[in-house]
């Protein structure tokens, strides 16, 4: 009899150790809790919020970048603005030189014929008389050229100097002595620009 009770104890023990070891913790917790904060937290303790919606730009990071975005194409529209008015200013100024130009080409004629007209005369001229011809022509000549001045056009320089293909025409060349080749000795028709456009070249003969 005492020894069947002994018996029923140590099973009891036994099954009380068994209970302890793999049964509910002291506190009266099934021991699952930790895992569930453990799972919260993430495996570095930190809250379990994904690192993807961290990287999500801000509303006021959007606003900021559609402002920024707005100011650049509008700059980029004023500059826009500003190279085609001026493109548009210096269009309407070529055009009206190159008008005024296509004017003034048929008075460079009429000069050239005063210029002949007074070279021809001059042998009446060197005898001392007076010359009511020439002496009209003359003031004609000085009429014209002060009209084609006052219009911003003025004479191509040539004597003495060295041929420039951008504003010299050379129409032949003779033997000077002492002369440098390809200076400018006469000039056979004269040239003329309206600023740095060259309406006429001027004609002229080089030293060989």
């Amino acid at each position: 009899m005492t020894k069947r009770r002994h018996d029923d104890s140590g099973s009891q023990s036994e099954r009380e150790e068994a209970a302890g070891a793999g049964g509910p913790a002291a506190d009266g917790s099934d021991g699952t809790d930790r895992y569930d904060e453990f799972d919260a937290q993430g495996p570095d303790g930190a809250d379990g919020i994904e690192p993807a919606a961290a990287d999500q730009p801000t509303l006021e990071d959007t606003l900021r970048r559609e402002r920024d975005d707005a100011q650049d194409k509008w700059l980029r529209a004023m500059a826009e603005m500003d190279n085609l008015r001026k493109r548009t200013r210096r269009e309407v100024a070529d055009a009206r030189r190159f008008a005024q130009a296509d004017a003034v080409r048929g008075f460079l004629d009429v000069l050239d014929n005063l210029e002949r007209a007074l070279q021809s005369s001059a042998g009446a001229a060197d005898t001392g008389a007076p010359d009511p011809f020439r002496e009209g022509i003359e003031l004609i000549r000085q009429k014209i050229r002060s009209v084609l001045q006052d219009q911003g056009i003025t004479q191509i320089e040539a004597l003495g100097l060295h041929l420039d293909p951008l504003v010299h025409e050379a129409v032949g060349q003779l033997p000077r002595e002492g002369g440098e080749p390809g200076t400018i000795i006469e000039v056979a028709q004269a040239g003329y620009r309206l600023g740095e456009l060259v309406l006429r070249p001027a004609r002229v003969i080089i030293c060989a």
